[in-house]
């Protein structure tokens, strides 16, 4: 088992393999002979048209560089860790987004984040030691904003697409500062041909006065599909009715029979006999003699004409509800809609399709916290609005930019509206907050403290509504940290590096979960999986029960071999420093557990 993250350029060159196996020499990817297979479609570089600026490179070799840092749990700041399925990591999103490749690669269905929009009042918190792996000075640094905070975008769109499912959705909030940038830099990681579009926001009623050319009402969203397909986007519902006509001049003449008691009128009551009937544009018959009584035909109405639907099509809508009258003595049938389908999204998003302000999201977050905490949150309408064109009720959504947390706040709200089951994870760093701030008055330090707290009101809020029992507000709560292994370091043998890794072990029980789940994602195991401890005397089995896996973190006994046979693993996975064996006995006993159907890997 690698103590690192998975590393981004292996699972690209398998794939490459996979497509042009060719271009491999020996194993190694022989770039010329890529080259001479692709012929006409390789172009010189003064044609090539792209995107650069200074680092570009270095943000590229930073998507590649895999991580030996792990998320270590918290379960005191937690909220019913043993059965919530939604996460809140707090530490560097550019390495907790490394550490998720592994459990989350093609799983998240929906990400949305609200970056430094670098206005150049940003305290640029996400530079990447920038500066030190350029050789260039802060000054420098700070003189290239553009660069600099491309550079800082790059790998962390990289890894998310890397962490979506093929119809997996991303939006990107973002001001005009960065608006040209982005796009292009979107285009590069995710593909010209994935954009969706610009949606455009109305983020402020009430503009300020500042500048003399205009006033700023709306901020932008940027919007990619993985793979795009054929997938129709959701915006809100129709809400009034009207009726819809069901002949077409350009179909074919059919027949349609409407069952009796369903179509409504307003014809007096009496016999209505078969003839042709129809208006100036449309020839309709009547094939059979028909009734009406009370608004309603109660016999069937069997009609011939140039219909719109087919037979089944009209009975599948009157199981849905959908209302059909013939009003007239023309007797040209139309339909009436209970509950309309949900319609295409505009690309200008206001309260028109529901969704508030920054003014509303200020004023919602202050009655929340009881004080101003945060300054522009985003309101939670606009990230339900942008997560439903696309959805999925039990699907994963992710932001790497949780800021106050409306992401977190939009994901538990649907799931309370439709009764889904949709989890998220949200990642924010513990930056420091300035002291001359409300937040810091009201005793919060960090940023990541902001969005813990607004989790634990949440769930208090909603929990008190009716009928929220049901519905998990809960969370686990990860931090960054160093891996608890030993790596290699420069200079070291790797064959001693293989011996030496995961030798450290403790037998106090933080250590051992923190162990335990450095090795869960390492085995691309999900931070929501449910682990049941095992006591075996003094010591503790971890038993993955879905993923039929048994850890054994304590110096391993008989008495802990006896249990772990008992429980049937899949697999039973201990640090190999663990054992008093020697190489011997150690294959015995794999070989013995292998004849009872349980894979032995120590490690």
């Amino acid at each position: 088992m690698k103590g690192e993250s998975l590393p981004i350029p292996e699972e690209l060159l398998l794939k490459l393999k996979e497509i042009v196996p060719a271009a491999f020499t020996e194993g190694k990817l022989n770039v010329a002979h890529l080259k001479e297979l692709l012929g006409e479609y390789v172009y010189p570089e003064p044609e090539l048209y792209q995107l650069t600026w200074t680092g570009k490179a270095e943000a590229y070799r930073e998507v590649q560089t895999p991580t030996t840092d792990t998320l270590i749990p918290d379960r005191q700041d937690s909220i019913n860790w043993e059965n919530t399925q939604h996460v809140f990591i707090e530490g560097d999103n550019l390495q907790a987004l490394k550490v998720l490749q592994k459990a989350y690669q093609g799983k998240v269905k929906g990400i949305y984040i609200d970056p430094p929009y670098n206005t150049g009042s940003d305290s640029f918190i996400y530079a990447d030691n920038f500066a030190e792996k350029t050789g260039r000075s802060l000054a420098s640094r700070k003189q290239s904003g553009h660069s600099n905070w491309l550079s800082m975008m790059l790998p962390r769109l990289s890894l998310a697409r890397q962490l979506l499912r093929e119809d997996g959705v991303i939006f990107v909030s973002i001001d005009d500062n960065e608006l040209a940038n982005l796009k292009l830099l979107m285009d590069e990681v995710f593909g010209e041909e994935n954009f969706i579009d610009y949606f455009s926001w109305a983020k402020s009623e009430t503009p300020a006065n500042l500048s003399r050319k205009s006033k700023k009402v709306v901020e932008y969203v940027l919007c990619y599909q993985k793979s795009k397909n054929s997938e129709k986007f959701k915006g809100i519902r129709k809400n009034s009715t009207s009726s819809n006509g069901l002949l077409n001049q350009t179909n074919k003449p059919s027949v349609l029979t409407f069952p009796a008691g369903v179509v409504t009128t307003r014809l007096e009551d009496g016999p209505l006999q078969k003839g042709s009937y129809g208006t100036d544009r449309y020839a309709i018959e009547l094939l059979a003699d028909t009734e009406v009584k009370g608004g309603l035909f109660v016999k069937p109405v069997l009609l011939k004409a140039k219909f719109k639907w087919s037979q089944p099509k009209l009975d599948e809508e009157i199981s849905k509800g959908t209302r059909i009258s013939i009003p007239t003595i023309k007797l040209s049938p139309s339909y009436e809609k209970l509950v309309y389908d949900k319609e295409v999204p505009p690309n200008l998003i206001n309260s028109k399709v529901g969704v508030g302000t920054n003014e509303n999201a200020s004023a919602q977050l202050e009655v929340l916290f009881g004080a101003k905490v945060f300054d522009f949150p985003k309101p939670p309408s606009l990230i339900k609005y942008l997560l439903g064109f696309s959805d999925d009720p039990d699907g994963i959504f992710l932001d790497f930019f949780a800021g106050s947390g409306a992401t977190a706040q939009a994901v538990l709200e649907m799931n309370q509206q439709d009764g889904g089951s949709r989890k998220y994870i949200c990642v924010q760093l513990d930056e420091q907050i300035v002291p001359a701030t409300r937040a810091y008055q009201q005793g919060f330090r960090t940023i990541s403290e902001i969005t813990r707290k607004r989790l634990h009101l949440l769930h208090e809020k909603l929990q008190a509504q009716e009928g929220a029992p049901g519905i998990d507000t809960g969370f686990r709560h990860f931090k960054l940290a160093p891996s608890s292994f030993d790596h290699k370091r420069e200079g070291d043998n790797p064959k001693a590096e293989q011996l030496t890794l995961f030798a450290r072990t403790q037998t106090d029980q933080p250590q051992r979960e923190r162990m335990l789940w450095e090795l869960l994602l390492r085995l691309g195991i999900p931070l929501s999986a449910k682990v049941n401890e095992v006591p075996v005397g003094d010591a503790v089995l971890y038993e993955v029960v879905q993923e039929g896996l048994l850890f054994g973190l304590d110096r391993i006994t008989e008495e802990i071999l006896k249990k772990a046979i008992a429980l049937k693993p899949k697999a039973f996975i201990c640090p190999d420093s663990l054992f008093q064996l020697n190489e011997i006995d150690k294959t015995n006993l794999k070989l013995t557990l292998q004849d009872i159907g349980i894979d032995f890997k120590s490690i």
